[in-house]
């Protein structure tokens, strides 16, 4: 039986957010009170035959800016021209916003922390060393996936040297493998996969289709979301060029080879895949992927707003 996806069930909750932060020189930024609860976007699907209820939280795209007085000009430079675009309209910095989260998490104890990419703006040394504190900080279970940020400087975007240079330093917190890897929980299992450079990475095809064979529901964790017709609408009013993985004729990313099998695999008529999370278009979304089977798609808003996404998962 497919999961129940149920778009009329989405409510957004604006409540306040008390933070505050302090940033000098290399020090994160911390928030020095507790979060009572933020601006969440709050969506559930059912997945039939698991054995109790489920609460994931997902943050994506907060593009952390660590300055960092000892780094090169050059990054140092970068980083105080982006750390302007990911202050929000508050005049929190997403540094403070991420700790907050983190904060969030322990107190509220959902089942797992979903990180959907970007989580920091690039892989400086200062940012590497805030990621680092705040995960080790964490008392819940958690997914990290790639974005395109994390792991690039436009000067050296999506190089094999940048490969070679940058994602070592993710690899800690993917479990050794950011091409691929898991959390499993008792009824379903989350898979975080990486598709940061628009195409799913081929390092992580079989490991994928092994996954899926064992017909456990799964979660797909994503940073570029697939296309659907609602998403590419909406994206296509921000952005100028497509920024979503297929539906290329529309406008979306061509997908390649690796892409199409691994989108065939995931909505397959006989697929485990339960749904899936992505991030990097900077606005909220729910649609379905369409395919022999409709698979629901969230796309989390940005984190570096003071967005955060609540999903329930519940059975049938």
């Amino acid at each position: 039986m497919q999961p129940k996806y149920i778009p009329h069930f989405i409510t957004k909750t604006i409540l306040p957010v008390f933070l505050a932060f302090a940033l000098c020189g290399c020090t994160c930024s911390r928030s020095l009170s507790k979060i009572d609860d933020s601006d969440i976007d709050r969506y559930e699907i059912t997945i039939p035959g698991i054995s109790r209820d489920y609460d994931l939280l997902f943050i994506t795209d907060t593009h952390v800016v660590i300055s960092d007085e000892s780094a090169d000009d050059e990054i140092q430079n970068y980083s105080e021209e982006r750390l302007a675009l990911f202050t929000n309209d508050s005049g929190l910095v997403a540094s403070g916003l991420f700790t907050a989260w983190i904060e969030y998490a322990d107190q509220t104890e959902p089942d797992a922390l979903l990180l959907g990419g970007d989580i920091i703006d690039s892989p400086s040394a200062a940012n590497i060393e805030f990621l680092k504190s705040s995960l080790e900080s964490l008392r819940v279970p958690y997914l990290y996936t790639l974005g395109n940020h994390d792991w690039t400087y436009p000067w050296d975007y999506m190089t094999e040297s940048g490969q070679e240079e940058y994602l070592p330093l993710l690899a800690p917190y993917m479990e050794s493998n950011t091409a691929i890897h898991t959390l499993e929980l008792d009824d379903f299992i989350i898979v975080a996969v990486d598709n940061s450079n628009n195409q799913i990475h081929p390092d992580a095809l079989e490991e994928y289709r092994r996954i899926l064979s064992y017909k456990k529901p799964v979660i797909l964790l994503l940073h570029v979301p697939f296309y659907t017709e609602s998403l590419l609408a909406k994206t296509s009013e921000v952005w100028s060029n497509g920024v979503v993985l297929g539906g290329g004729i529309h406008g979306g990313i061509y997908p390649n080879n690796t892409s199409t099998e691994f989108l065939s695999l995931t909505t397959a008529a006989d697929s485990p895949v339960a749904a899936v999370f992505a991030g990097h278009v900077h606005l909220p979304d729910a649609s379905s992927i369409d395919g022999a089977k409709e698979i629901p798609q969230i796309v989390g808003d940005a984190g570096y707003k003071g967005r955060g996404t609540l999903i329930h998962i519940s059975a049938e």
